[in-house]
């Protein structure tokens, strides 16, 4: 065998590359059906939505690593990193939502960006489970406040990967890049 890292799994091995396959696609699906449910016109909807589709992806996280599932532990970890890793999205992200009640305007601008926040914040979830899966870690043992650096900054490569999409990889003017 080469070099690859071998995980275990149940009775056969799995190679650490195709773990890292299945998990990689896992959280790039369930971030697009959190992009999808910010398509919806009803404020607060499209929140529920994506704490729904974000609590499906880190059930199928946990079928991955083999760990015990908890919805309601899941929904205490989820609150406690989006309060802890972005204490503006406490207040941004329902305002986001509630923009959508404004006519015409407010429609066109919830539209316009809370797909791509939902995906952003999905995207980050499932990569700092993934890591902390990865780990040893286990619902049991989410510390947010350690893990809340490590999403912020996934937000914001979320976020960033998101305006490379629309940009076509293009650098705006003054971004530095």
């Amino acid at each position: 065998m080469t070099a690859e890292a071998v995980v275990e799994d149940a009775d056969e091995q799995v190679p650490a590359d195709l773990r890292a396959g299945r998990v990689q696609a896992i959280i790039r699906h369930h971030a697009l059906y959190s992009a999808a449910g910010g398509l919806i016109p009803v404020p607060a909807l499209d929140i529920a939505t994506s704490m729904a589709v974000q609590v499906r992806m880190i059930a199928r996280l946990c079928d991955e690593y083999e760990l015990a599932f908890s919805q309601q532990a899941v929904k205490s970890a989820i609150s406690a990193l989006l309060a802890a890793g972005l204490p503006t999205a406490t207040v941004g992200y329902p305002t986001i939502s509630l923009v959508k009640t404004v006519p015409v305007v407010g429609s066109l601008l919830g539209l316009a960006t809370m797909p791509a926040y939902n995906a952003a914040v999905t995207w980050a979830l499932g990569r700092v489970f993934a890591w902390h899966f990865a780990r040893g870690g286990s619902l049991d043992n989410v510390d947010a406040g350690e893990l809340s650096g490590r999403f912020a900054d996934e937000v914001k490569a979320g976020i960033a990967k998101g305006k490379n999409k629309v940009t076509g990889g293009k650098a705006a003017a003054g971004d530095g890049q």
